[in-house]
């Protein structure tokens, strides 16, 4: 996960990481209802009923071209919102949370049913597993960012490449 502007060095760093890896992978990305069976199955969840967040999400993936581009056509937004609870496995995420989450008191993360897209607040760790788990389509073996992010992510979880 980004967690601050990056400088001209970590991009050139990203194309680097981009150019050795990008010929190698292979389109493998998971959809959003995989993404959420895979956090149901992993955490305890709280399903969070919040149409104002959920509606602002929805407009956000509308309002972002390369966002609105993974929707299947003729298809809408489908935000789902959970609360990842600090037991079992979730308690790694609280105990680990990086210190600009230290003052975000849930960890909660949206996932979009029909485009795939994820939002974290208040885990880092979180996202990264996320990154790893969902994958990359080949729009996104392009983008050197998405591609750098997702080898970064491979590697902290231990996962081939």
């Amino acid at each position: 996960m980004i967690l601050s502007e990056p400088t001209q060095e970590q991009f050139q760093e990203w194309v680097k990481t981009w150019q050795e890896y990008a010929p190698k992978l292979k389109p493998n990305r998971r959809s959003g209802i995989e993404v959420a069976r895979y956090i149901l199955k992993k955490y305890k969840t709280e399903e969070i009923m919040d149409p104002i967040a959920a509606g602002k999400y929805a407009a956000t993936i509308m309002m972002n071209s390369h966002q609105r581009s993974k929707l299947p056509e003729d298809t809408e937004p489908d935000p789902k919102i959970f609360k990842i609870l600090n037991e079992g496995p979730g308690e790694k995420l609280y105990e680990n949370k990086d210190e600009i989450f230290k003052e975000v008191k849930d960890i909660t993360v949206i996932v979009d049913i029909s485009s795939g897209f994820y939002s974290v607040e208040g885990s880092s760790l979180l996202w990264d597993e996320l990154c790893a788990y969902q994958g990359l389509d080949k729009d996104d073996l392009d983008n050197p960012v998405c591609v750098a992010e997702y080898v970064e992510c491979m590697k902290k979880f231990g996962r081939s490449i």
